[in-house]
């Protein structure tokens, strides 16, 4: 009889003892899943979440200086809107969520000193969070002669519904919720209309960049800032706000240390119980192992024959396993990420994988001590 008829003879006899060893292994690859589908959608979660402390790369006129926090320009040096091309240009482009060039100008409003900003449609991609009455900016983004206010900017103003910049007459689009930063202090119209009602056509105080690529393996923040160094002439200075690429990166760091430790644990406790089950198995079976090997069976073919049940039950296991992991995650996932978690069909290959190196690697040991057995003692045990 061929080895694999053997196997496969012997585990559908003793179904309840295979069911146990394909537990053994389940258990491990199922949480395996578990967390590495629920840590997929807590890590688009936290970038997502990340990305709301606002732009990590500022690009300023060499010599600025700049203040991001105050939002106010000392110096007169400025940048051409261009620049901003050349950016999404980049080569890792793809990592860029948002490119945001602005110009800054202070206008006298009814007593009122009121900072306005030109900005343009990629101030929405950067900041996702504005909303007006806990809705998401739309149609109230400021275009042509039209003034988007801050929350505490219109307290100071009162209720306006048009507001007059030196000559022109801008219409109040809305009122942006409040939002514990700078915004809540500005006005926002068309970056255009504030070059020309300026006379800084095609000029920028400063351009923000918002990057995806956070705590990617092969690029982060600072590689991105380098390569937009390379594609602007001198005049213009590239600075990754340290604070949040820092906090960005160590936060999305800890979640994946975290998660690998729950890896390792995991896969030794299956591996642990795998060799435990196989141990048993051998131990219970030491007069059939006596017999087989009294009647001519070498320890090569005994060897071989726990090697490929431990193959067999790996496969099984690790389908299995990816399955209840996966329900557990859809289950789970959702209080615990508090976002929709979606299966990862590139985890079936690995889990299978790792599911079948681990049995084969636990049962290597047990297996040893089978085919060394030796049959008269084994066979004077009852």
């Amino acid at each position: 009889m061929r080895t694999i008829d053997f196997v496969t003879k012997e585990m559908s006899r003793r179904k309840r003892r295979t069911t146990a060893g394909i537990l053994c292994i389940l258990l491990g690859i199922s949480i395996f899943v578990a967390a590495q589908t629920i840590n997929r959608a807590l890590y688009d979660k936290a970038k997502e979440q990340l990305l709301r402390f606002g732009a990590n790369i500022i690009i300023q006129p060499g010599g600025g200086p700049f203040d991001t926090h105050a939002a106010s320009i000392q110096g007169t040096a400025l940048l051409p809107e261009a620049y901003a091309k050349r950016i999404k240009d980049i080569e890792h482009s793809g990592m860029l969520v948002a490119v945001s060039p602005k110009l800054y100008e202070r206008f006298e409003v009814d007593d009122v000193s009121l900072l306005v900003t030109g900005v343009t449609d990629d101030e929405r991609k950067a900041k996702p969070w504005w909303m007006i009455n806990r809705k998401v900016v739309t149609n109230q983004f400021p275009q042509g002669k039209e003034v988007l206010l801050g929350n505490y900017a219109a307290a100071h103003l009162g209720p306006v519904s048009h507001l007059r910049l030196r000559n022109d007459l801008f219409k109040v689009s809305g009122v942006l919720d409040e939002t514990g930063s700078a915004d809540d202090l500005m006005a926002f119209v068309p970056l255009g209309v504030l070059q020309g009602l300026t006379g800084k056509k095609r000029l920028v105080n400063v351009i923000e960049v918002s990057t995806s690529c956070i705590a990617c393996e092969k690029m982060n923040i600072y590689d991105i800032a380098d390569e937009i160094d390379k594609a602007l002439p001198d005049d213009a200075k590239v600075i990754p706000v340290k604070q949040i690429a820092e906090a960005q990166i160590g936060t999305l760091t800890k979640i994946e240390d975290f998660i690998r430790i729950v890896y390792i644990v995991v896969l030794c406790l299956g591996g642990f119980l795998m060799m435990n089950y196989m141990s048993s198995s051998v131990s219970d079976r030491r007069h059939e192992i006596g017999i087989l090997l009294a009647i001519g069976v070498d320890s090569n073919r005994l060897y071989k024959f726990f090697i490929l049940k431990a193959l067999f039950l790996g496969v099984i296991g690790g389908l299995a396993g990816y399955t209840l992991g996966t329900i557990i995650s859809m289950i789970a996932g959702p209080q615990i990420a508090d976002t929709t978690v979606s299966p990862i069909l590139q985890l079936l290959p690995y889990s299978v994988a790792i599911s079948t190196v681990v049995c084969i690697i636990a049962s290597i040991l047990p297996a040893r001590r089978a085919a060394q057995l030796d049959p008269v003692e084994a066979l004077q045990e009852v």
